[in-house]
């Protein structure tokens, strides 16, 4: 631990001697001079003192107090006043003075050890003391540097009025420095009128300022209370948000375009050309804020000259605005006024003061009065196709309307498009619908006719085998006929041989209804084959079941003939059995040069099918067609 040093300021010689051996015993490292010249020199030249034991009384010249003014002007030392004197006078000099203590020579040693141990003390603590004050007056002016030169805006409000402002917050209102705007009062600053105020809650708050320019910004600020210069005061710290404003606005109005677009497209589906255009006028009114609108579109005729054809006008437009009658709906493009221009000149045309437009014409009785109007053009193929058209917006159309309205107007133009191609299908679809249908009835006609034909030519013939194979052709025919109205009737490329069963087995019974004594009956399973399929079975059902009616009751005796239809596997399983005399297949038409045995193998082989007669109490014609995709 270093030694305390300790100037001792005596002009007895004696006394010094005593003092400086009693300080030097007791831990402390003492230099002695005897007047105050010296101790100011001594204070002056030798840094390393820590503490002056400073005698008042220094005989002749400068006395103690002086002394100890002198050096403390210079530097900061506890000095601690010795003296045999006690009067109030002298000890208020010392005090005046700042010194650490006052000391009356014959109070002992104890008293002047006590005495040097707390000057020490309070130096210490007033050194400290300075220090915390040193820094303190560093920082505030660190802060306050910070404060006037940082990149945000900082006010401090007073009574309604701008009491400090930092170089930022200042050129944010346009002012040059900041003492330009104190005084100034808020509410000359604001839109609307606005009173900051702390809210711990949602402290973040959003306004308009004017700036001296008259111009107006986005602010978003924060605010506090606090108290400036011992008065009660708000803390406003602010940042230049305009240009994330616009960035917002460009966002919500994409959004708000969005949502409109896609609100008009799902429209479209349920609503005609008409109502479609006047809702797509209504939006693009409301999207910029404009009371007129319409579409109208550009023909352009054989000759190759193009006319306008007022199409449509939006709900206010009719509906408050104009009242015009009779007046012409189609006329050529060069007669159209200025509001056409933007399909003459192939781009968007903006009138903000129409009154001022050169060549602009009159309007018609009825017309609403125009104060300003954007048109855009449709371009398709290098020429105007459509106009779409908004008017008396309250503040200058931009270019921000433009996109709007060029945006809109195109999908317009490509819905009317869509439109217009649908109720061309839709009419072409109409038209092969009737027509088809005619084809239909006039085939099926046709097999009337055919089977009619074939009816009246068998019964004028008089030989039995001419008459015969008319017949046969006719109920072939007819199960063609059959099949041609299933596969009209169920609307599908896939016959059910269900019901081209049941046909067949109801016409047959009326073809050999000069028979009279035999019965025919059916069972079927539901089983569908395409129609070229289903065409070969019903052939093959019509041949045996003929072949049975003409060869199995000879004179006409009495018999039943029963055809089934059952699936087994991946199999169809057509049986035509009868309880007639039974017939050979070897025999028969076949022997005779017939046609039908003949024409049944062609079609089990067309299958890929079986063929199988079984003779028991009658015969039983058994054909196997593999289904495949059936």
């Amino acid at each position: 631990m270093d030694l305390k040093k300790i100037l001792l300021v005596e002009d007895e010689a004696l006394i010094a001697l005593a003092e400086g051996a009693s300080l030097k015993r007791n831990g402390y490292e003492v230099v002695t001079v005897k007047s105050g010249l010296d101790a100011i020199e001594m204070a002056e030249k030798d840094s390393s003192l820590d503490l002056i034991l400073m005698d008042i009384d220094l005989g002749e010249g400068m006395d103690g107090t002086e002394a100890a003014q002198c050096i403390l002007k210079k530097r900061d030392i506890p000095i601690l006043f010795l003296s045999n004197h006690s009067e109030a006078e002298i000890v208020d000099r010392t005090y005046q003075i700042g010194a650490y203590g006052y000391i009356l020579k014959n109070a002992g040693e104890t008293v002047l050890l006590a005495s040097l141990r707390m000057a020490f003390k309070l130096h210490e603590t007033h050194q400290r003391q300075l220090e915390t004050e040193q820094a303190l007056v560093n920082l505030q002016v660190y802060y306050d540097s910070v404060i006037r030169k940082a990149p945000i805006s900082v006010y401090i409000v007073q009574d309604g009025k701008y009491v400090f402002v930092n170089e930022y917050g200042a050129s944010l209102l346009g002012y040059p420095s900041p003492e330009g705007l104190l005084g100034t009062s808020v509410e000359d600053t604001i839109e609307p009128p606005y009173a900051f105020q702390a809210d711990p809650v949602n402290p973040s708050q959003r306004f308009r300022i004017y700036r001296k320019d008259g111009r107006r910004i986005w602010m978003e600020s924060i605010s506090v209370h606090l108290e400036y210069q011992k008065r009660p005061a708000t803390l406003v710290i602010g940042r230049d948000i305009s240009d994330t404003v616009v960035v917002e606005e460009k966002l919500r109005k994409e959004s708000s375009i969005y949502s409109s677009r896609s609100e008009l497209l799902e429209y479209s589906f349920s609503h005609d050309v008409s109502q479609t255009l006047r809702k797509v006028i209504d939006l693009v009114c409301a999207l910029t804020e404009s009371s007129l609108g319409f579409f109208h579109l550009v023909n352009l005729n054989e000759e190759g000259a193009e006319s306008v054809v007022l199409h449509a006008w939006s709900t206010d437009t009719i509906e408050k605005y104009c009242t015009m009658k009779g007046f012409a709906a189609h006329y050529p493009l060069d007669q159209a006024g200025v509001w056409a221009d933007c399909a003459r000149l192939m781009r968007p045309v903006i009138h903000n003061d129409y009154g001022a437009v050169e060549k602009r014409k009159g309007f018609p009785e009825g017309h609403p009065s125009l104060i300003r109007e954007l048109t855009v053009p449709v371009i398709r193929g290098n020429r105007c196709v459509a106009i779409l058209g908004v008017g008396n917006k309250a503040a200058f159309y931009n270019e921000e309307d433009i996109d709007v309205a060029s945006r809109f107007s195109d999908l317009a133009w490509d819905i009317v498009a869509r439109k217009t191609d649908e109720v061309s299908l839709q009419q072409s679809e109409k038209e092969q619908r009737s027509l088809l249908k005619e084809l239909r009835h006039r085939t099926k006609n046709t097999f009337h006719q055919i089977l009619s034909l074939a009816s009246l030519q068998a019964n004028q013939e008089t030989e039995d085998r001419a008459k015969g194979a008319l017949l046969d052709m006719r109920n072939r025919i007819s199960v063609l006929a059959g099949l041609y109205e299933a596969l009209q009737g169920e609307g599908s490329s896939r016959v059910s041989l269900e019901s081209l069963i049941k046909r067949i087995c109801s016409s047959l019974p009326v073809a050999f209804a000069f028979r009279g004594q035999q019965t025919l009956t059916y069972d079927a399973e539901p089983i569908s084959m395409d129609s070229r399929s289903a065409s070969a079975v019903g052939l093959i059902l019509n041949e045996l079941v003929t072949n049975a009616y003409k060869h199995a009751f000879p004179e006409n005796r009495k018999g039943t003939i029963h055809v089934s239809l059952s699936r087994k596997e991946n199999r169809a399983i057509l049986t035509v059995e009868d309880t007639g005399v039974g017939f050979d297949p070897s025999i028969g038409e076949r022997a005779e040069g017939g046609f039908g045995l003949e024409l049944i193998d062609t079609l089990v082989n067309q299958l890929g099918a079986t063929l199988e007669f079984q003779r028991t109490m009658g015969t039983r014609a058994m054909v196997t067609i593999p289904l495949r995709d059936y």
